[in-house]
């Protein structure tokens, strides 16, 4: 099993679209004719989930990171096996004010 983490992103619509570019350039561009339409299918299916369950959760618009967990068969096939959301939230930790005499 091979594991794609991504870098943390404002809003995880951002995370879903860095996710869709590192497929595109690692499983569609690079593989045969024959296996193109089967990995474009499987990614589908895997963006489509996580659309669901970001929309369930009202949190495209909360930071988030994305780890994507996959195997890749014998002819270059992108088969994914999880994505795992990570949902932060960003909040001061301390607020003071500097004044200057």
């Amino acid at each position: 099993m091979q594991v794609q983490r991504f870098r943390l992103t404002p809003t995880s619509r951002g995370a879903l679209f860095r996710a869709k570019r590192w497929f595109y350039s690692t499983f569609y561009t690079k593989a045969p004719p024959e296996v193109k339409e089967e990995n474009k299918k499987a990614w589908v299916s895997l963006a489509s989930k996580i659309i669901q369950e970001l929309n369930k959760r009202n949190a495209s618009d909360r930071p988030a990171r994305l780890t994507i967990n996959y195997n890749v068969g014998p002819r270059g096939e992108f088969k994914p096996i999880s994505a795992t959301i990570e949902l932060m939230e960003i909040k001061p930790i301390e607020t003071f004010t500097v004044t200057v005499e």
